[in-house]
Formats: C-alpha cells, structure tokens, sequence
C-alpha cells in the first residue's frame, strides 16, 4: 500500500515534469508573436524563432536567406497575423505576374522601391531580394485593375 508521503511525490514529480514538458514544447501561436528584421532587408520582419539556414553568396542577381520554421509548409497560407506585421512595418503585399496569391507559395511585398519574395516551403521560407533593376520581377498592386 502507498503511503501519503510517497503518494505526495510521485504526485509532485509528474507535476514537474508537466510543466517541463510545456514548456519546452513551442506553442503555435508564439511563434507569431516577436520579430526583427530580416538578415538580407533590415526592414522586412521575420519571426525570432526563424532560424537562418542559408545564405546566397555568388549569386549576383538575387540575395536570399533561408530560414527554417516548424509549423509552416507549401499547404497552409501565411498566418494572418503574420500578413498584418508584415504590414505594419510598411510593406504592401503585391501580386507577381501570371500568379495568384492564393494558390501560390511565393508572395511579393514591396516597399519604397525594395521588392522582397517570400517563398513557403514545407518547415522553411526563403526571402529574396532582387540585387540590381535588371532582376525586378514585374509587380502590379493587389488592388489594381488587369
């Protein structure tokens, strides 16, 4: 038979290791929580969980950094509240020609004549930034017209 004595930690001891296990384990929503800028355009915000993975360093026409993210993948679209940061640190998210926001995994913003592409890919997102003119992906304004 148990006593009260042992009973009261076996008790305590799964209490810890609940708590333990919570913690270590990353919530969803955290992850949407924090940001800083990104390491290729300063400006543009990227969850401070993200990880950076890879990083051009040759290619003339497009700077871009890997980061790895648990969670995210080429089926689910961007949080919204991941979409609303980005806009409130000034970007506006625009439309690359002959694609459709919704059913792609690459997303265009610009800002004050910086373009960035943010790519999804299953636990990891690429941003590239066009080094020179010549690489500018023609962009037209969500709210635009054809």
């Amino acid at each position: 038979m148990l006593s009260w004595r042992r009973l009261g930690l076996q008790s305590f001891l799964l209490l810890c290791l609940t708590v333990v296990l919570a913690g270590c384990g990353e919530a969803s929503g955290s992850v949407w929580t924090s940001y800083e800028g990104a390491v290729n355009e300063k400006s543009f915000p990227v969850p401070k969980v993200a990880n950076k993975s890879d990083q051009s360093e040759n290619n003339s026409d497009m700077d871009y950094v890997r980061y790895t993210l648990s969670g995210i993948s080429e089926s689910t679209s961007l949080p919204e509240v991941y979409l609303d940061e980005i806009k409130s640190w000034g970007w506006t998210e625009r439309q690359a020609k002959g694609t459709s926001n919704e059913s792609s995994t690459l997303r265009v913003f610009a800002k004050e004549g910086h373009t960035v592409h943010l790519a999804v890919h299953d636990g990891s997102f690429t941003l590239m930034v066009p080094r020179n003119d010549a690489t500018q992906t023609t962009v037209k304004s969500l709210a635009e017209d054809d």
